[in-house]
């Protein structure tokens, strides 16, 4: 066998993906210089030369995000027909859940298929520790029998620059709103964001204020990346002309981790939906408030405590709420905060006077769950 590992990525179009993988490996070349890294798309099939490459390697790592769903094994991993035809230990490494309402009474009863339990049943007996993202995937895979899993958090939480390093408030002066994905479903959800930006560039005016798309604006480059979802870009640019309609800038950083790194770099103050966004701020000790529009943000809360606040109070879950969603347009699952706003404006004044106190406790969190990502690192084969 070579000094190799495979890694199954999911980087398409999303910024937060990109940067998942990218610190996944700069977590490798750091603690595991041992082992080259040979990366894969996890959403298209192994062919045989693949194959024979993964056989060939010490293990076969599936790469972080939330990829543990219902439908993990075809819909994120493709693999094979056969798992039998990986002859090395199959591994995860910071994966998450996906659930929409994002209760901890979720992971009691977490639905997977049949070949995704095949698969957790191969990984559950590979002989060495699996990875989890937060506590909330954790409690599910616990659930579902699985208990061979360590929380180790997500890899872009990791940059060895700040890792024990003190958190340090400094000056707002540029201040970045980060778009959800909810508003295109929910008007409901539309119109609190909608609400949250205006706001937010009110109370920033005579700062810069941008808000900030992780998803690619150009409508054949998206396609291209995802065919299924036309829909999706579509929503995101009439959502940027009601921007442009209120004199509120913004900038698309998909497509890389570069953009995103390059960009938040920049950023004084975060604010928003996006999870990645909140995880890369808060791995560089900067200012961070996520807001939560599924269980994704809910399990950040979980994992490293810091600034998480509600964007919805419910999401209805029920028989009939799914079929009123399919044939009545705008029928709406979500039950909204409306205190957000106020909320948030409240929250900013706050931590701004006594200097964000609760990101030194993410910091903290941040490094002791680093002492598990480690260990799982070296536990490797």
């Amino acid at each position: 066998m070579k000094d190799q590992y495979v890694i199954l990525t999911g980087s398409k179009n999303n910024a937060g993906d990109y940067l998942i993988k990218y610190r996944a490996k700069k977590l490798f070349s750091l603690l595991r210089p041992d082992r080259r890294i040979i990366d894969i798309n996890g959403w298209e099939q192994l062919n045989l030369k693949q194959l024979a490459i993964i056989n060939q390697s010490k293990a076969l790592i599936l790469m972080g995000g939330p990829a543990l769903v219902e439908n993990m094994v075809p819909q994120v991993y493709a693999l094979t027909n056969n798992l039998n035809d990986i002859k090395v230990p199959i591994i995860m490494m910071g994966v998450g859940w996906k659930s929409q309402s994002g209760d901890w009474e979720d992971t009691y009863n977490y639905p997977l298929n049949e070949r995704t339990l095949s698969l957790l049943e191969r990984i559950e007996i590979s002989g060495y520790y699996s990875s989890v993202r937060d506590y909330h995937t954790l409690s599910a895979l616990r659930f579902n029998g699985f208990n061979n899993f360590l929380m180790t958090g997500c890899p872009a939480y990791y940059n060895k620059d700040f890792i024990n390093t003190e958190f340090r408030s400094e000056d707002i002066n540029l201040v970045a709103f980060s778009l959800g994905v909810s508003f295109m479903r929910s008007p409901s959800m539309e119109k609190l964001m909608k609400e949250n930006i205006l706001v937010c560039k009110e109370k920033f005016k005579e700062k810069s204020f941008k808000v900030v798309f992780h998803h690619s604006l150009e409508r054949d480059k998206f396609k291209a990346d995802y065919r299924y979802r036309s829909r999706h870009v579509i929503q995101h640019n009439k959502f940027a002309d009601w921007l442009d309609e209120n004199d509120i800038r913004y900038v698309d950083i998909s497509g890389s981790a570069e953009n995103l790194i390059n960009y938040y770099n920049t950023v004084d103050l975060h604010i928003g939906y996006r999870v990645h966004a909140h995880i890369f701020m808060n791995s560089i000790n900067k200012k961070s408030i996520l807001i939560s529009e599924d269980g994704r943000a809910k399990g950040v809360r979980s994992a490293i405590s810091g600034i998480v606040l509600d964007g919805y109070l419910e999401f209805r879950e029920s028989f009939f709420s799914r079929v009123f969603n399919k044939i009545l347009p705008f029928y709406d699952r979500f039950r909204v905060n409306n205190n957000l706003t106020k909320e948030l404006i409240s929250e900013i004044n706050y931590e701004d006077k006594n200097d964000f106190i609760r990101l030194k406790s993410s910091r903290r969190l941040i490094d002791n769950n680093y002492i598990i990502m480690q260990n799982f690192l070296k536990q490797l084969p």
